[in-house]
Protein backbone atom coordinates (compact mmCIF):
# COMPACT_ATOMS: atom_id res chain seq x y z
CA UNK A 1 0.00 0.00 0.00
CA UNK A 2 2.95 2.25 -0.24
CA UNK A 3 2.59 3.31 -3.73
CA UNK A 4 -1.61 4.34 -2.66
CA UNK A 5 -0.20 6.53 0.32
CA UNK A 6 2.47 8.44 -2.24
CA UNK A 7 0.23 8.90 -4.95
CA UNK A 8 -2.37 10.41 -2.62
CA UNK A 9 -0.42 13.83 -2.58
CA UNK A 10 0.15 13.43 -5.90
CA UNK A 11 -3.54 13.03 -6.78
CA UNK A 12 -4.57 15.96 -5.06
CA UNK A 13 -1.88 18.49 -6.02
CA UNK A 14 -3.15 17.70 -9.93
CA UNK A 15 -6.91 17.90 -8.91
CA UNK A 16 -6.35 21.39 -7.08
CA UNK A 17 -4.30 22.38 -10.33
CA UNK A 18 -7.22 20.85 -12.64
CA UNK A 19 -9.68 22.91 -10.61
CA UNK A 20 -7.55 25.79 -11.09
CA UNK A 21 -7.48 25.32 -14.94
CA UNK A 22 -10.97 24.78 -14.59
CA UNK A 23 -12.00 28.23 -13.17
CA UNK A 24 -9.71 30.02 -15.40
CA UNK A 25 -11.34 28.71 -18.20
CA UNK A 26 -14.53 29.19 -16.67
CA UNK A 27 -13.73 33.10 -16.11
CA UNK A 28 -12.23 32.90 -19.66
CA UNK A 29 -15.44 31.76 -21.32
CA UNK A 30 -17.96 34.13 -19.44
CA UNK A 31 -15.79 37.22 -20.32
CA UNK A 32 -15.85 36.14 -24.24
CA UNK A 33 -19.51 34.90 -24.11
CA UNK A 34 -19.97 38.87 -22.28
CA UNK A 35 -18.19 40.15 -25.39
CA UNK A 36 -19.88 38.41 -27.86
CA UNK A 37 -22.61 39.50 -26.82
CA UNK A 38 -21.50 43.06 -27.06
CA UNK A 39 -20.45 42.46 -30.71
CA UNK A 40 -23.68 40.99 -31.73
CA UNK A 41 -25.62 43.96 -30.27
CA UNK A 42 -23.25 46.49 -31.93
CA UNK A 43 -23.88 44.61 -35.18
CA UNK A 44 -27.78 44.91 -34.79
CA UNK A 45 -27.41 48.17 -34.37
CA UNK A 46 -25.30 48.57 -37.58
CA UNK A 47 -28.03 46.48 -39.56
CA UNK A 48 -30.51 49.01 -38.02
CA UNK A 49 -28.87 52.00 -39.65
CA UNK A 50 -28.02 50.12 -43.37
CA UNK A 51 -31.49 48.17 -44.01
CA UNK A 52 -33.86 50.64 -42.17
CA UNK A 53 -37.15 51.33 -43.36
CA UNK A 54 -36.39 54.50 -44.47
CA UNK A 55 -32.98 56.03 -46.17
CA UNK A 56 -32.14 59.95 -46.78
CA UNK A 57 -30.75 61.08 -49.93
CA UNK A 58 -30.18 64.52 -50.30
CA UNK A 59 -32.97 65.16 -47.25
CA UNK A 60 -35.76 63.30 -49.01
CA UNK A 61 -36.99 60.25 -47.07
CA UNK A 62 -36.89 57.65 -49.73
CA UNK A 63 -38.49 54.18 -48.56
CA UNK A 64 -36.89 50.75 -49.95
CA UNK A 65 -39.79 49.64 -51.63
CA UNK A 66 -39.62 52.96 -54.08
CA UNK A 67 -36.17 52.46 -54.71
CA UNK A 68 -37.07 48.71 -55.91
CA UNK A 69 -39.62 49.98 -58.14
CA UNK A 70 -38.31 50.82 -61.52
CA UNK A 71 -40.25 52.58 -64.27
CA UNK A 72 -39.31 52.12 -67.87
CA UNK A 73 -37.83 55.14 -69.35
CA UNK A 74 -40.20 57.40 -70.69
CA UNK A 75 -40.50 57.96 -74.77
CA UNK A 76 -40.48 61.70 -75.05
CA UNK A 77 -41.28 61.85 -79.07
CA UNK A 78 -43.92 59.22 -78.10
CA UNK A 79 -45.18 62.52 -75.84
CA UNK A 80 -44.68 64.85 -78.19
CA UNK A 81 -47.23 62.89 -80.75
CA UNK A 82 -49.64 63.04 -78.27
CA UNK A 83 -49.62 66.52 -77.43
CA UNK A 84 -52.22 68.52 -79.62
CA UNK A 85 -50.58 70.99 -82.59
CA UNK A 86 -50.40 73.81 -79.28
CA UNK A 87 -49.99 73.11 -75.81
CA UNK A 88 -48.59 74.21 -72.62
CA UNK A 89 -46.22 73.17 -70.44
CA UNK A 90 -48.88 72.22 -67.92
CA UNK A 91 -50.18 70.03 -70.50
CA UNK A 92 -46.45 68.03 -70.84
CA UNK A 93 -46.84 68.11 -67.07
CA UNK A 94 -50.15 66.19 -67.15
CA UNK A 95 -48.96 63.93 -70.26
CA UNK A 96 -45.37 62.48 -68.33
CA UNK A 97 -46.86 62.57 -64.75
CA UNK A 98 -42.98 64.24 -64.49
CA UNK A 99 -41.52 66.86 -61.88
CA UNK A 100 -41.41 69.98 -63.53
CA UNK A 101 -37.50 70.16 -63.54
CA UNK A 102 -37.45 66.90 -65.85
CA UNK A 103 -40.35 68.87 -68.23
CA UNK A 104 -38.74 71.73 -68.40
CA UNK A 105 -35.58 69.65 -69.99
CA UNK A 106 -37.74 67.59 -72.54
CA UNK A 107 -39.08 70.86 -73.63
CA UNK A 108 -35.76 72.58 -74.02
CA UNK A 109 -34.48 69.85 -76.04
CA UNK A 110 -37.52 69.88 -78.44
CA UNK A 111 -36.58 73.63 -79.15
CA UNK A 112 -33.28 72.64 -78.99
CA UNK A 113 -33.92 70.53 -81.49
CA UNK A 114 -36.40 72.37 -83.65
CA UNK A 115 -39.45 69.98 -83.23
CA UNK A 116 -41.09 72.95 -81.28
CA UNK A 117 -41.50 76.66 -81.23
CA UNK A 118 -41.96 79.20 -78.07
CA UNK A 119 -45.17 80.72 -78.64
CA UNK A 120 -47.53 83.05 -77.01
CA UNK A 121 -49.67 81.36 -74.21
CA UNK A 122 -47.06 78.07 -75.11
CA UNK A 123 -45.55 76.13 -77.52
CA UNK A 124 -46.30 75.16 -81.03
CA UNK A 125 -44.90 72.04 -82.86
CA UNK A 126 -43.00 72.61 -86.00
CA UNK A 127 -44.14 71.91 -88.81
CA UNK A 128 -42.54 69.23 -91.10
CA UNK A 129 -41.55 71.39 -94.29
CA UNK A 130 -43.03 69.53 -97.65
CA UNK A 131 -40.76 68.88 -100.24
CA UNK A 132 -41.16 70.92 -103.56
CA UNK A 133 -39.42 69.46 -105.80
CA UNK A 134 -40.97 70.38 -109.36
Amino acid sequence: MPRNASLHPLLTALERKATKAFAFLRQEIAKREKELAGLKAEVAQWKNVLSGPARKTNGISVSSQARATKRPRLDWSAVLQALPARFTTKEVLQKTKKPIEQVYAGIGRWVKDRKIKKVENGYQKASTPTSSRS
